[in-house]
Parts: C-alpha cells; structure tokens; sequence
C-alpha cells in the first residue's frame, strides 16, 4: 500500500465530494482566517455531510477552538493541545536541520512537513527540501505527511524519494486559491496510487 492522500483547501462541497470520489483519504479544511482558502463558520454546514472520512481542520496557530465537523486538528503550533488527534504542520526553514525537526514531534499523533513561507502557512506551491524530508521519514517515530510543491506531475517522484505516510496537496490541484481543478485531483491522486 503507497501512502496516503491529503486534499487540502477545499472550501466548498462540490470539490470535497470529487476529492471523495477520486479516492482522497483526509480532507482537508483551512480555519485560519488569513487564508484564500478559508472556510468562514457560517459556510461549514457542508463538512458535516461529507463521507465519514477523516476531516482534518487546518490552522496557522491554533488558539483552542474545537470544531465540531472535523476529526483531527492541524496547526504550525497548538497553545492548547485539542482532544482529537493533531498534526504538527511544520514549515521547514533551509537552516533547520534533521535533529531540529525531529525535536518537534513529541506529543503530536502525525506531522506535515511543508516548506516555509514567511507570510503563509501552507498552499504556497513552494517545495521542502527532499533530502532533509527523507532522513526525517527515516528517523521518525510517528507518520510524516509530505507536503510543499506537491503535483501530479512530480508526486510519484517525491514518493519515491521520500517514501512518506502520506502526502498533503493544495495549490498543486488548484485552478485558483480554493478552487480545486477536478482533472488535476483525479490525476495526482491517480499518480499516487501508481507511485510504488
């Protein structure tokens, strides 16, 4: 079994249910109010009638409010620990090294592993390193998610590569910030599955 697919970003239903049918396993949803891909309270109701597979809220800091249509909580750093599973979202620095991050992962259930951007958590299209993100792979003891740059023309690549739990996509399947192009999510999840 290859790993794992993580649509990220998605703001409306018709793209959560495409994703859904083309076989993503997380959904991912951006809570953080900064965000093109934000999805406001009032326009949730959606999340809740979804597939039951895991629904994943996606923040920048993460304050302590627990969303009710999710299942797991993912943030770049948690001043309260929520009680559904979290996910550290790492933004990967070129200075950080293999021990720094590793040193990050104590308390957390999954960790995403993105590239930094120095006014946007996520969705930028730019790459983490692959080589820093293998050794992390190798040495982790819990699932690494790999995101950053991801797309369905260089997916099964960093697969291979890097031989994550799973992979997070978000602009790389976009035709604009929050909307999901279908043909490019049927084709990186299709990429995925033919990875390994």
């Amino acid at each position: 079994m290859g790993p794992l697919v993580k649509i990220c970003g998605l703001t409306n239903a018709r793209d959560a249910e495409a994703a859904l049918e083309f076989g993503a396993d997380f959904l991912g949803f951006v809570f953080e109010p900064t965000s093109p891909r934000f999805v406001p309270l009032e326009s949730r109701e959606f999340i809740d009638h979804l597939d039951q597979r895991p629904r994943v809220a996606v923040y920048g800091p993460f304050g302590g409010e627990e969303p009710t249509e999710v299942d797991m909580v993912q943030a770049t750093e948690f001043k309260n620990r929520p009680s559904r599973p979290s996910i550290l979202s790492l933004r990967v620095r070129p200075e950080d090294t293999v021990e720094d991050l590793l040193g990050m992962f104590a308390g957390y259930d999954r960790v995403v592993l993105d590239a930094f951007h120095k006014e946007h958590y996520g969705g930028t299209g730019q790459r983490v390193d692959w080589e820093v993100a293998e050794a992390v792979v190798a040495q982790s003891p819990i699932p690494v998610i790999l995101a950053g740059g991801l797309t369905p023309e260089n997916v099964a690549q960093a697969i291979r590569f890097v031989r994550p739990a799973a992979v997070d996509v978000s602009s790389g399947v976009e035709s604009a910030p929050g909307q999901k192009d279908h043909a490019k999510m049927r084709d990186f999840i299709a990429a995925v599955r033919q990875a390994l």
